[in-house]
């Protein structure tokens, strides 16, 4: 029996409507800017127009979505990326090739065995024999 696996896991709940906590937060904390700015400098055009960057910066802020990401986490990212060290400076390392088995070497009394076991392995037998001689001595 097959059975589907969810592939969006990551699902926010939703408070007001469409909108996540933390979408209202931004909205929140914006509308409270705004409103402080209301107080400080009346009905002038310079609030309407302070007033109207920042209330789109905090609906861009809420809902809007660069590459998949919400703003604000692209906005650390690009943050982070532009402030750390981009400079990778690579230096060659000459190694010298070796194998992977590094070889022993023999002393003379090694090389006489062996010698001697070479001389013992020929046989002037049959194929079958060789074989079985072969195994025995190994």
């Amino acid at each position: 029996m097959r059975y589907k696996v969810p592939r969006h896991v990551d699902y926010k709940a939703k408070i007001v409507g469409p909108a996540t906590f933390s979408q209202l937060l931004y909205v929140g904390a914006v509308g409270f800017v705004i409103l402080m700015l209301y107080f400080i400098m009346g009905t002038s055009t310079l609030f309407y127009i302070i007033s109207i960057l920042l209330g789109a910066g905090g609906v861009a802020l809420a809902f809007m979505q660069v590459a998949g990401q919400p703003l604000p986490e692209y906005i650390k990212k690009m943050i982070i990326f532009s402030t750390s060290p981009r400079e990778y400076i690579w230096e060659k390392k000459i190694v010298p090739m070796e194998t992977a088995i590094p070889k022993r070497r023999k002393h003379k009394e090694e090389k006489e065995e062996e010698e001697q076991k070479d001389d013992s392995k020929t046989s002037k037998g049959s194929r079958l024999g060789n074989i079985a001689s072969d195994i025995e001595t190994f």
